[in-house]
């Protein structure tokens, strides 16, 4: 999409194709990077910059099930290789110069008719050294007459 001066900027919308058979499944929106003989290609998502507003949101959401379950949301690195370690994982807020950093949520969904959904932090078992921790901490301040964070379990 070419670029303007004036206006918004264009899009760009990918949509699969839609089926009204019964049964039957909508069409599929696959990105793949490519295999390298060395390190494989990434694939990046990045929203836009704002320069005088809010940046552009990245929003990463399941489809909706009008009558049943929505779809799943699965994140993971893949398993290692014949040697090495699993890709690690990273979920944080970006640091702020001038004001609060954001925050991370975690949560589930309420249910009427149901049981809440479950939260669960584990950490995987090994064969040799010491088993992995979870660690926990609150954050500090360096204001006159605040307190820090607390962790409430």
């Amino acid at each position: 999409v070419g670029s303007g001066n004036t206006g918004t900027g264009g899009g760009i919308t990918m949509t699969a194709g839609e089926t009204s058979a019964a049964g039957a499944t909508g069409g599929e929106v696959s990105v793949t990077a490519g295999k390298g003989a060395g390190t494989g290609g990434a694939v990046k998502v990045t929203a836009g910059e704002g320069t005088t507003s809010t940046g552009g949101a990245l929003v990463l959401a399941s489809g909706e099930g009008t009558a049943t379950s929505s779809g799943s949301v699965s994140i993971s690195s893949a398993d290692a290789g014949i040697s090495g370690v699993s890709g690690e994982m990273s979920l944080a807020t970006g640091s702020s110069t001038n004001g609060e950093s954001g925050a991370v949520g975690v949560s589930t969904g309420t249910a009427v008719g149901g049981a809440g959904g479950a939260i669960s932090v584990s950490v995987g078992s090994g064969n040799t050294g010491t088993g992995g921790g979870i660690t926990m901490t609150a954050g500090e301040t360096s204001a006159a007459g605040a307190t820090g964070g607390e962790v409430s379990v």
